[in-house]
């Protein structure tokens, strides 16, 4: 786990830095990954997918920051992997759209912080110090301004983590993201129509309901509103937000059923209201749960 400082020793990310004969640095996304705590490329491609988001959506040249290339190692045969060069801008905002609860994301995000104020600083023009007293106070002053960009940076760091709710619980079901209430109703509730499956979770306030709440004035007609099938606040304890980059790199939501006990724990609950499951069908003579057939026209049940 590498320190969320860097060291008086060399950074591992500095023994991975590379020239090229123009002169300018950049950094191997394949060899940024395993330092960012990524052990795999498809889950790095996560935080790579946002920062190129965030590079479009601020104006850098992406083809300029992001150069695509095959990954350069003699270690391999076969066809070269996607690999990118990444500036020290790139890299720094590939690590500040990594997860913000790996330690290694930390250091990254600190180290490529301070590289920039490094290289801000050497481009400054200052006098050189002719006296003793003079090299003292500029290394003094020197000393804060490090301290300062490190209390900003480490300050930065913990606000990411705080703004980051969505993309911490996205990256925390990561290897398993879950399944779609659609997908779920299916593979548990089959015998249950899907209309009547979803007119339960909006009546049981599993989900949100807001079919045909704001009127489109350009198309003239109803549509859903913003949050619609979005989990309410029981049903937080089965569903949550997964945050995705659609087609045009736009940040989206989709709701997903949360992986593991809360899945099953769902089952049991629709299994109490009355829903007859895959594993669980309804008895001869059992209760049969009344499904609500109306439906919400022009925002009025």
């Amino acid at each position: 786990m590498l320190p969320i400082l860097p060291s008086n020793e060399q950074s591992p990310f500095d023994s991975i830095r590379r020239i090229r004969p123009d002169g300018s640095e950049y950094w191997s996304a394949r060899e940024v990954q395993p330092l960012m705590g990524y052990p795999r490329w498809q889950d790095f491609q996560r935080p790579i997918e946002r920062a190129l988001a965030t590079a479009r959506n601020t104006g850098m040249d992406t083809a300029e920051h992001f150069r695509g290339s095959p990954e350069n190692s003699s270690a391999r045969v076969g066809r070269p992997r996607k690999d990118f060069e990444l500036t020290r801008g790139a890299a720094y905002l590939v690590a500040m759209n990594g997860d913000p609860n790996k330690n290694e994301v930390a250091a990254a995000q600190l180290y490529f912080a301070e590289r920039t104020r490094q290289a801000e600083l050497a481009h400054s023009p200052f006098m050189v110090p002719s006296t003793f007293a003079g090299a003292l106070e500029l290394a003094a002053r020197q000393a804060r301004e490090l301290e300062s960009v490190r209390a900003e940076n480490t300050d930065l760091v913990a606000t990411n983590a705080k703004l980051s709710p969505k993309a911490r619980v996205a990256d925390q079901y990561e290897a398993n993201p879950g399944i779609t209430p659609t997908v779920f109703h299916k593979a548990h509730f089959p015998g249950v129509g899907e209309r009547d499956f979803f007119e339960h979770l909006y009546r049981k306030d599993y989900l949100l309901d807001q079919r045909n709440t704001r009127w489109d004035d350009r198309k003239q007609e109803w549509k859903d509103g913003t949050e619609h099938a979005h989990p309410t606040a029981k049903g937080k304890r089965y569903f949550y937000l997964a945050p995705r980059l659609d087609r045009n790199g736009v940040r989206r939501q989709q709701t997903l059923v949360i992986p593991g006990e809360a899945e099953l724990d769902l089952v049991a609950a629709l299994e109490r209201d009355g829903l007859p499951s895959r594993n669980r069908p309804a008895l001869p003579g059992a209760d049969v749960v009344e499904l609500s057939q109306q439906r919400r026209i022009g925002g009025v049940r």
